[in-house]
């Protein structure tokens, strides 16, 4: 499948959550190019005597944030009034919490930063070349009759 550029879909991240010990799914849209240089130079910064600062949990929360778009609906709950209430990210479910964007900040920032990393920092690797199936590089194990009589 090609990478799809520009904003026009929203894509999802699956991830194993140890704490909860379940998937959960969040939506995302792409970042543009100036927001992928934003994040690289936000990083590390010097400070006014010079020295360099790593702003990288920072960073991966800030532009984390930017991208976040929701979560599959009960993927998080939050305890209210004595109750574990399930959460929603979608304006139209029953379950939305207008906040849902800060509560996340405030109480799963690893899954914002987990988000950051897959996107910003891990969105392309190294592949292997495809094979061509014509190419077959194994051998023939068949006898061709023209060996087996001089055999």
């Amino acid at each position: 499948m090609a990478r799809r550029l520009g904003n026009a879909e929203q894509h999802e991240l699956i991830l194993n959550d140890n704490l909860s010990d379940s998937t959960m799914t969040l939506y995302y849209r792409m970042p543009t190019t100036r927001e992928r240089l934003g994040y690289d130079n936000s990083r590390t910064v010097r400070d006014k005597k010079g020295r360099v600062e790593n702003k990288t949990p920072e960073t991966r929360q800030k532009y984390g944030q930017l991208i976040l778009t929701g979560f599959k609906d009960g993927d998080f709950e939050r305890y209210e009034n004595g109750k574990w209430k399930p959460m929603s990210s979608n304006p139209s479910s029953p379950i939305y919490c207008p906040d849902w964007k800060d509560y996340l900040a405030d109480h799963a920032g690893d899954v914002i930063e987990t988000l950051a990393v897959q996107v910003f920092d891990l969105s392309v690797g190294l592949g292997e070349k495809e094979e061509d199936p014509s190419e077959d590089d194994t051998p023939d194990d068949t006898i061709d009759p023209a060996d087996a009589e001089k055999n």
